[in-house]
């Protein structure tokens, strides 16, 4: 019997990729976890002492007025700080919170009531993670928090849409434009959600032989921009019974996607 012998590189990626399995379900929520505790305490510890700082300054201009007088611009000094020491740690506290509700998404279960515009403010504050996404692009942002909610996955509708937005955001970078434009709206009938890049209009091709596949829930289809996991992502949608279009203006390519939320309420 012929035995398959690896090489180094091959064992190495191996064991890389059953590492990079363990992120999403155990490694990440266990170093957000061990992160909360003292990011906690780091938060409670420095409004106390902003507080102490002021009752100390505050007695002591009562009782040692000439000597309070002499340490002002220090106090002062002491107290600034202690407010720029909280400010920081309330961006981080911000930041932490973007980070455990993507993966607390990802790790929900069952069906819930779905806010489109809220699902996609969270989303929008994880890209910020991606460094080119956030200092390279012109963003246009503009989320409705009062469309009407309808029952879905969490998890699923945050995978999919991280893609969506990710290759607009791959289609915006390789542009000397890199604008982006995500909005949210509904009617009677859907909730809506526009995503607009700059990138040039999708090959006609392929958008065709998308949403073929699309149509007949077919895994597979011949593309040359467009990469599967757009497609998985329309399938996921799919399901939803979402209205899918996808289309160009000008410089700019525009997918539109509406949840029926009527039929989807109960």
């Amino acid at each position: 019997m012929r035995v398959n012998k690896m090489d180094r590189g091959e064992i190495y990626q191996a064991l890389e990729e059953e590492f990079a399995a363990t992120f999403i379900k155990e490694l990440i929520p266990g170093i957000l976890h061990n992160f909360a505790n003292p990011l906690n305490s780091i938060m409670g510890r420095s409004k106390l002492l902003q507080r102490r700082i002021e009752e100390i300054a505050k007695k002591m201009e009562e009782i040692y007025p000439e000597t309070a007088a002499g340490m002002k611009e220090d106090l002062q000094r002491i107290k600034t700080e202690i407010r720029a020491i909280n400010q920081e740690s309330e961006l981080f506290f911000d930041l932490f919170k973007s980070v455990t509700g993507k993966f607390y998404a990802l790790d929900a279960k069952g069906e819930n009531r779905i806010n489109l515009s809220q699902l996609l403010s969270e989303e929008m504050r994880f890209f910020n993670f991606y460094l080119d996404f956030k200092h390279e692009i012109k963003k246009v942002v503009q989320l409705n928090n009062d469309v009407p909610s309808f029952r879905g996955n969490n998890a699923e509708l945050s995978l999919t849409f991280w893609k969506l937005i990710r290759f607009a955001m791959s289609r915006a970078l390789s542009t000397s434009l890199k604008e982006f434009q995500i909005k949210t709206e509904y009617d009677n009938k859907y909730v809506s959600v526009f995503i607009r890049n700059s990138g040039g209009a999708l090959p006609a091709s392929d958008i065709e032989a998308l949403m073929e596949s699309v149509k007949s829930n077919s895994r597979e289809m011949v593309a040359t921009v467009i990469d599967r996991g757009v497609l998985f992502s329309l399938l996921i949608l799919n399901k939803y019974q979402a209205r899918i279009n996808i289309f160009s203006e000008d410089n700019f390519s525009i997918l539109s996607i509406g949840f029926p939320y009527l039929d989807l309420k109960s």
